[in-house]
């Protein structure tokens, strides 16, 4: 009896690992999408090309601070891109391959601030979404890298940040969105004077293509 029970209990671990694995991705689906139905009104599973752009109005925010909390610098940015793939829309995996910011400003940078990152066609970003409440879920991003350069009245100071990975969340609908809030990103290069010990990356962006996006 005792061997039926923990083999009966083996069966059921099994079944949360593979439950666990298949919660791990979702299907990206859209009214533009070529796959196989999402039922609803969510469309098809969708693979191409999806881009983003900072929803109207509002500013994407890089906040440096120091060892101790406090605030050593904040760049705010009015323009922002975001381009990508995804590249199976079935288990929704995908890459950043641009990541772009421009009519950027911070009051620790008279001379002006320029931000940009490292993500292009051979420096991929590897992407990952997952399902929440259907069509919401998250967009994780692997191999954050980017900068800002701050100019000083004494020459311009590069400030540089990664994270192992960044996780924002999805908004389904026609347009999606997807909002980082405080996504934390490491100094790796730059005095903490300017570019804080880590910094936090806020922004909302829309998406533009595909025109609707839904995580199932």
């Amino acid at each position: 009896m005792k061997i039926k029970i923990l083999g009966l209990a083996v069966v059921a671990a099994l079944a949360l690992v593979a439950f666990a694995a298949a919660s791990a991705s979702g299907k990206v689906c859209s009214s533009s999408g070529a796959g196989e139905a999402c039922g609803g009104t969510h469309g098809n599973v969708y693979t191409g090309a999806i881009e983003a752009s900072l929803k109207t109005g509002t500013s994407a925010t890089l906040t440096a601070t120091n060892s101790s909390g406090g605030t050593v610098s904040t760049v705010t940015c009015t323009t922002s891109v975001v381009k990508g793939s995804v590249t199976n829309g079935s288990t929704g995996a995908g890459n950043i391959n641009s990541f772009t910011f421009s009519n950027c400003s911070s009051a620790a940078c008279p001379n002006g601030v320029t931000a940009s990152t490292t993500a292009s066609g051979s420096n991929l970003w590897p992407a990952q979404a997952t399902t929440g409440t259907a069509p919401n879920g998250t967009l994780s991003v692997e191999n954050i890298d980017g900068e800002f350069i701050c100019g000083t009245i004494i020459g311009n100071i590069t400030c540089r940040y990664t994270a192992t990975k960044a996780t924002t969340t999805v908004t389904g609908g026609t347009p999606a969105t997807v909002t980082a809030t405080n996504v934390a990103l490491t100094r790796s290069s730059g005095p903490e004077a300017t570019c804080g010990a880590k910094a936090d990356w806020s922004g909302t962006y829309t998406v533009t293509t595909p025109k609707s996006l839904f995580l199932t």
